[in-house]
């Protein structure tokens, strides 16, 4: 099982990434100050979203889909 769990660990890691590029797109055009939070810290920046999470929800989904991989990685 160690080459699957290979595997959903890289995608875990694209899906963090392209999550994290796009929070942090999100969160500079919202401020400058949001955005080196989102660079910085992008759980709390992630947080910050949340009321706004209908019109941002590929950012959640994303994220969680990020959790899964690993969080499957992790019990292989």
């Amino acid at each position: 099982m160690q080459p699957l769990a290979a595997l959903l660990t890289v995608f875990a890691l694209v899906f963090a990434a392209v999550c994290w590029l796009q929070l942090a797109r999100v969160c500079f055009s919202q401020g400058t100050l949001a955005g080196i939070v989102a660079l910085l810290l992008p759980p709390l920046a992630l947080l910050s979203l949340l009321p706004q999470w209908r019109r941002q929800w590929e950012l959640f989904a994303l994220a969680g889909a990020a959790l899964v991989c690993i969080s499957i990685a992790t019990s292989l």
